[in-house]
């Protein structure tokens, strides 16, 4: 009895120490996961995909409007309306002729002789119309020129000057530089070309 008492101390504190070794040399983080495996179960649920999220909406574009043209100044010399130049009819020289009957005797009823006729007018076969001057333009000047000149034989002009102006110092020139450019039929007197003075008056308006 003794003995077998012995002996089964013995076999009990022998296991005790095999278990306490077993447990010394298990490392301590593998009888974590043992007891909280065994504690603690885990599911694992799988989650749906997310839906991506909707696209941002583009803000609406700025339609640019149209910038308006603004109108353009206008020169003073394009602002004035086109001048208009007026060229009258010609003014026929006075040919009146003093009648004289002398002192002789009575002879009854005398019949005074018709006056020779008045030539005819002189017919311009090419006209430069006068270019307006730039600084009665610019003023909005009017006014006019009267020319006296003499008509070649074969129809030219010389010897132009100025005879009136209103108002002076605007017109003149550009009157005498358009006069000298015009050609007229020529004046035939008993068939042969001759010459002849002439007077034409020029007028420097513009529209309104």
């Amino acid at each position: 009895m003794r003995w077998g008492l012995a002996l089964l101390i013995a076999l009990l504190v022998n296991f005790g120490l095999l278990k306490l070794m077993q447990s010394m040399v298990t490392p301590d983080h593998q009888r974590g996961n043992t007891q909280l495996s065994k504690a603690l179960p885990i599911d694992f649920v799988r989650l749906p995909p997310e839906e991506p999220p909707p696209p941002a909406e583009e803000p609406p574009s700025e339609v640019e409007e149209p910038t308006p043209e603004l109108p353009r100044p206008m020169p003073a010399a394009a602002a004035a309306k086109n001048p208009q130049i007026e060229l009258p009819s010609w003014q026929a020289p006075n040919l009146a002729l003093p009648l004289d009957v002398g002192n002789g005797p009575y002879l009854g009823g005398f019949a005074t002789p018709p006056p020779p006729p008045l030539p005819a007018e002189p017919v311009p076969l090419v006209r430069i119309p006068p270019r307006y001057p730039r600084r009665a333009l610019l003023r909005r000047t009017e006014g006019h020129v009267v020319v006296q000149f003499t008509i070649d034989p074969d129809g030219g002009v010389s010897d132009p000057k100025v005879v009136e102006a209103e108002p002076k110092g605007f017109f003149e020139q550009a009157a005498l530089r358009a006069i000298r450019g015009w050609k007229f039929q020529p004046q035939l007197e008993n068939g042969v070309a001759v010459a002849r003075s002439a007077t034409q008056t020029i007028r420097f308006s513009l529209k309104k």
